[in-house]
């Protein structure tokens, strides 16, 4: 995979100050620097190890006479996920996505591999194909989010959201616009909704007393 067309240079003529100057522009074009990609497939995530995806650089190529060309697709490459420990925000690219990639000095696809401190897989350095995926720049609207700010919080899903845990605490007033189904007991004020009793029960058009 070609990483980058350098522009020509032409050193005849030239004196030693700018055939220096030239030759450091050409040595700095040939690294690999951040740059906006667009996905092109997703592979693995979810609740499982972070996935990979498969990039393309969105700015094109271009040679000493100003001809553009596309580049190829990066593959292979892992994306940011916000983790720490075992507690992870799992918010994975889609693809069309758009986002940066960050080029490491050397290569790094046995540290990819292994997941562990690893050599070099290769002698080369500044290479896109030792890149990693930060997304999340120039994307769409959501339909989809959580917004923080000075007003609160605030959910919003066009699905279902389900919270899974061994117990959940609301410290709060509680307002609820629709309605709410339990498959357990429900305790209000230490009064359960499924084995209370009524004091003052009659027969007639009285009324019970409240639940005890």
């Amino acid at each position: 995979m070609v990483d980058h067309v350098s522009p020509q240079s032409t050193f005849a003529g030239l004196t030693n100050g700018t055939a220096v100057d030239a030759a450091i522009k050409r040595a700095i074009g040939s690294m690999g620097t951040p740059i906006l990609v667009q996905v092109k497939a997703v592979h693995g995530g979810g609740v499982s190890l972070v996935g990979q995806v498969d990039v393309q650089p969105m700015v094109h190529m271009q040679d000493g006479q100003g001809m553009t060309y596309p580049h190829g697709v990066i593959t292979g490459v892992p994306y940011l996920r916000v983790q720490g420990g075992t507690s992870a925000l799992i918010i994975d690219p889609m693809v069309g996505d758009i986002g940066f990639v960050m080029v490491s000095g050397r290569d790094i696809q046995n540290v990819i591999t292994s997941r562990q401190p690893s050599a070099p897989g290769s002698f080369r350095m500044h290479s896109m194909s030792d890149c990693v995926y930060v997304g999340g720049f120039l994307n769409g609207a959501p339909n989809q989010f959580i917004i923080m700010n000075g007003d609160g919080i605030r959910i919003v899903s066009p699905g279902t959201v389900r919270i899974e845990a061994n117990a959940a605490e609301i410290a709060c007033n509680l307002t609820v616009d629709g309605t709410i189904t339990a498959t357990g007991d429900v305790t209000g004020n230490g009064i359960s909704l499924d084995n209370h009793t009524h004091t003052g029960v009659q027969t007639g058009s009285g009324s019970t007393g409240k639940p005890q």
